[in-house]
């Protein structure tokens, strides 16, 4: 049974790693074509359905497999960690990493918080604004923690989509709780 399941999750692997080029010929198919209406486009939808579960599959075996973590660091990064200097070089990049991504999501966050207003108006006399332009926060319940409906019809003018919030808040916390889990698990001894 282990070794069946071996061959199972090799083949998700695989697929995730050379079956990419069919989510893109369905995505290309369907913003030339629209939805599915053939069987062949069905189960080419439903193959690129397949691909992001073992995608996830792929992500969650890079986070529990730490020889095929290090394999994968080292093809993608050229990073092998051999002494305690290289880890430490490792350990940095690793920090410095961490802080670019997220300030680059607080970044997109306070932008899904932003709005912005243009009000022009043409037929305005000379020498009088012809418009003002508002720049603002603004945090609204019903838009940015909308992420599985439609925005209210008020929520226009941000300049990110106010669904996208609760995502990115999401992937901050999850950044921050990862690295305190897995440094705190590679220093058993530490309390902060």
């Amino acid at each position: 049974m282990k070794n069946i399941l071996a061959k199972v999750h090799k083949a998700l692997l695989a697929y995730v790693l050379f079956g990419w080029p069919i989510v893109l010929i369905d995505g290309a198919l369907d913003a030339w074509q629209g939805d599915p209406a053939t069987l062949w486009r069905h189960l080419l939808n439903d193959a690129g359905f397949a691909y992001v579960l073992c995608a996830a599959a792929a992500l969650v075996t890079l986070v529990v497999d730490k020889d095929r973590r290090e394999r994968a660091m080292a093809r993608l990064c050229g990073v092998r960690e051999g002494d305690e200097r290289e880890r430490a070089v490792t350990g940095d990049a690793a920090k410095t990493t961490l802080l670019l991504s997220l300030s680059f999501q607080v970044v997109l966050l306070v932008l899904s918080l932003t709005t912005v207003q243009l009000v022009w108006d043409a037929a305005a006399p000379k020498g009088t604004p012809h418009g003002t332009l508002s720049v603002g926060l603004k945090f609204s319940s019903a838009d940015q923690l909308s992420a599985f409906r439609l925005a209210s019809p008020e929520s226009h003018g941000y300049v990110l989509p106010p669904a996208t919030f609760p995502i990115i808040l999401t992937l901050i916390l999850l950044q921050i709780a990862s690295f305190k889990t897995f440094s705190r698990r590679r220093y058993e001894g530490m309390d902060d």
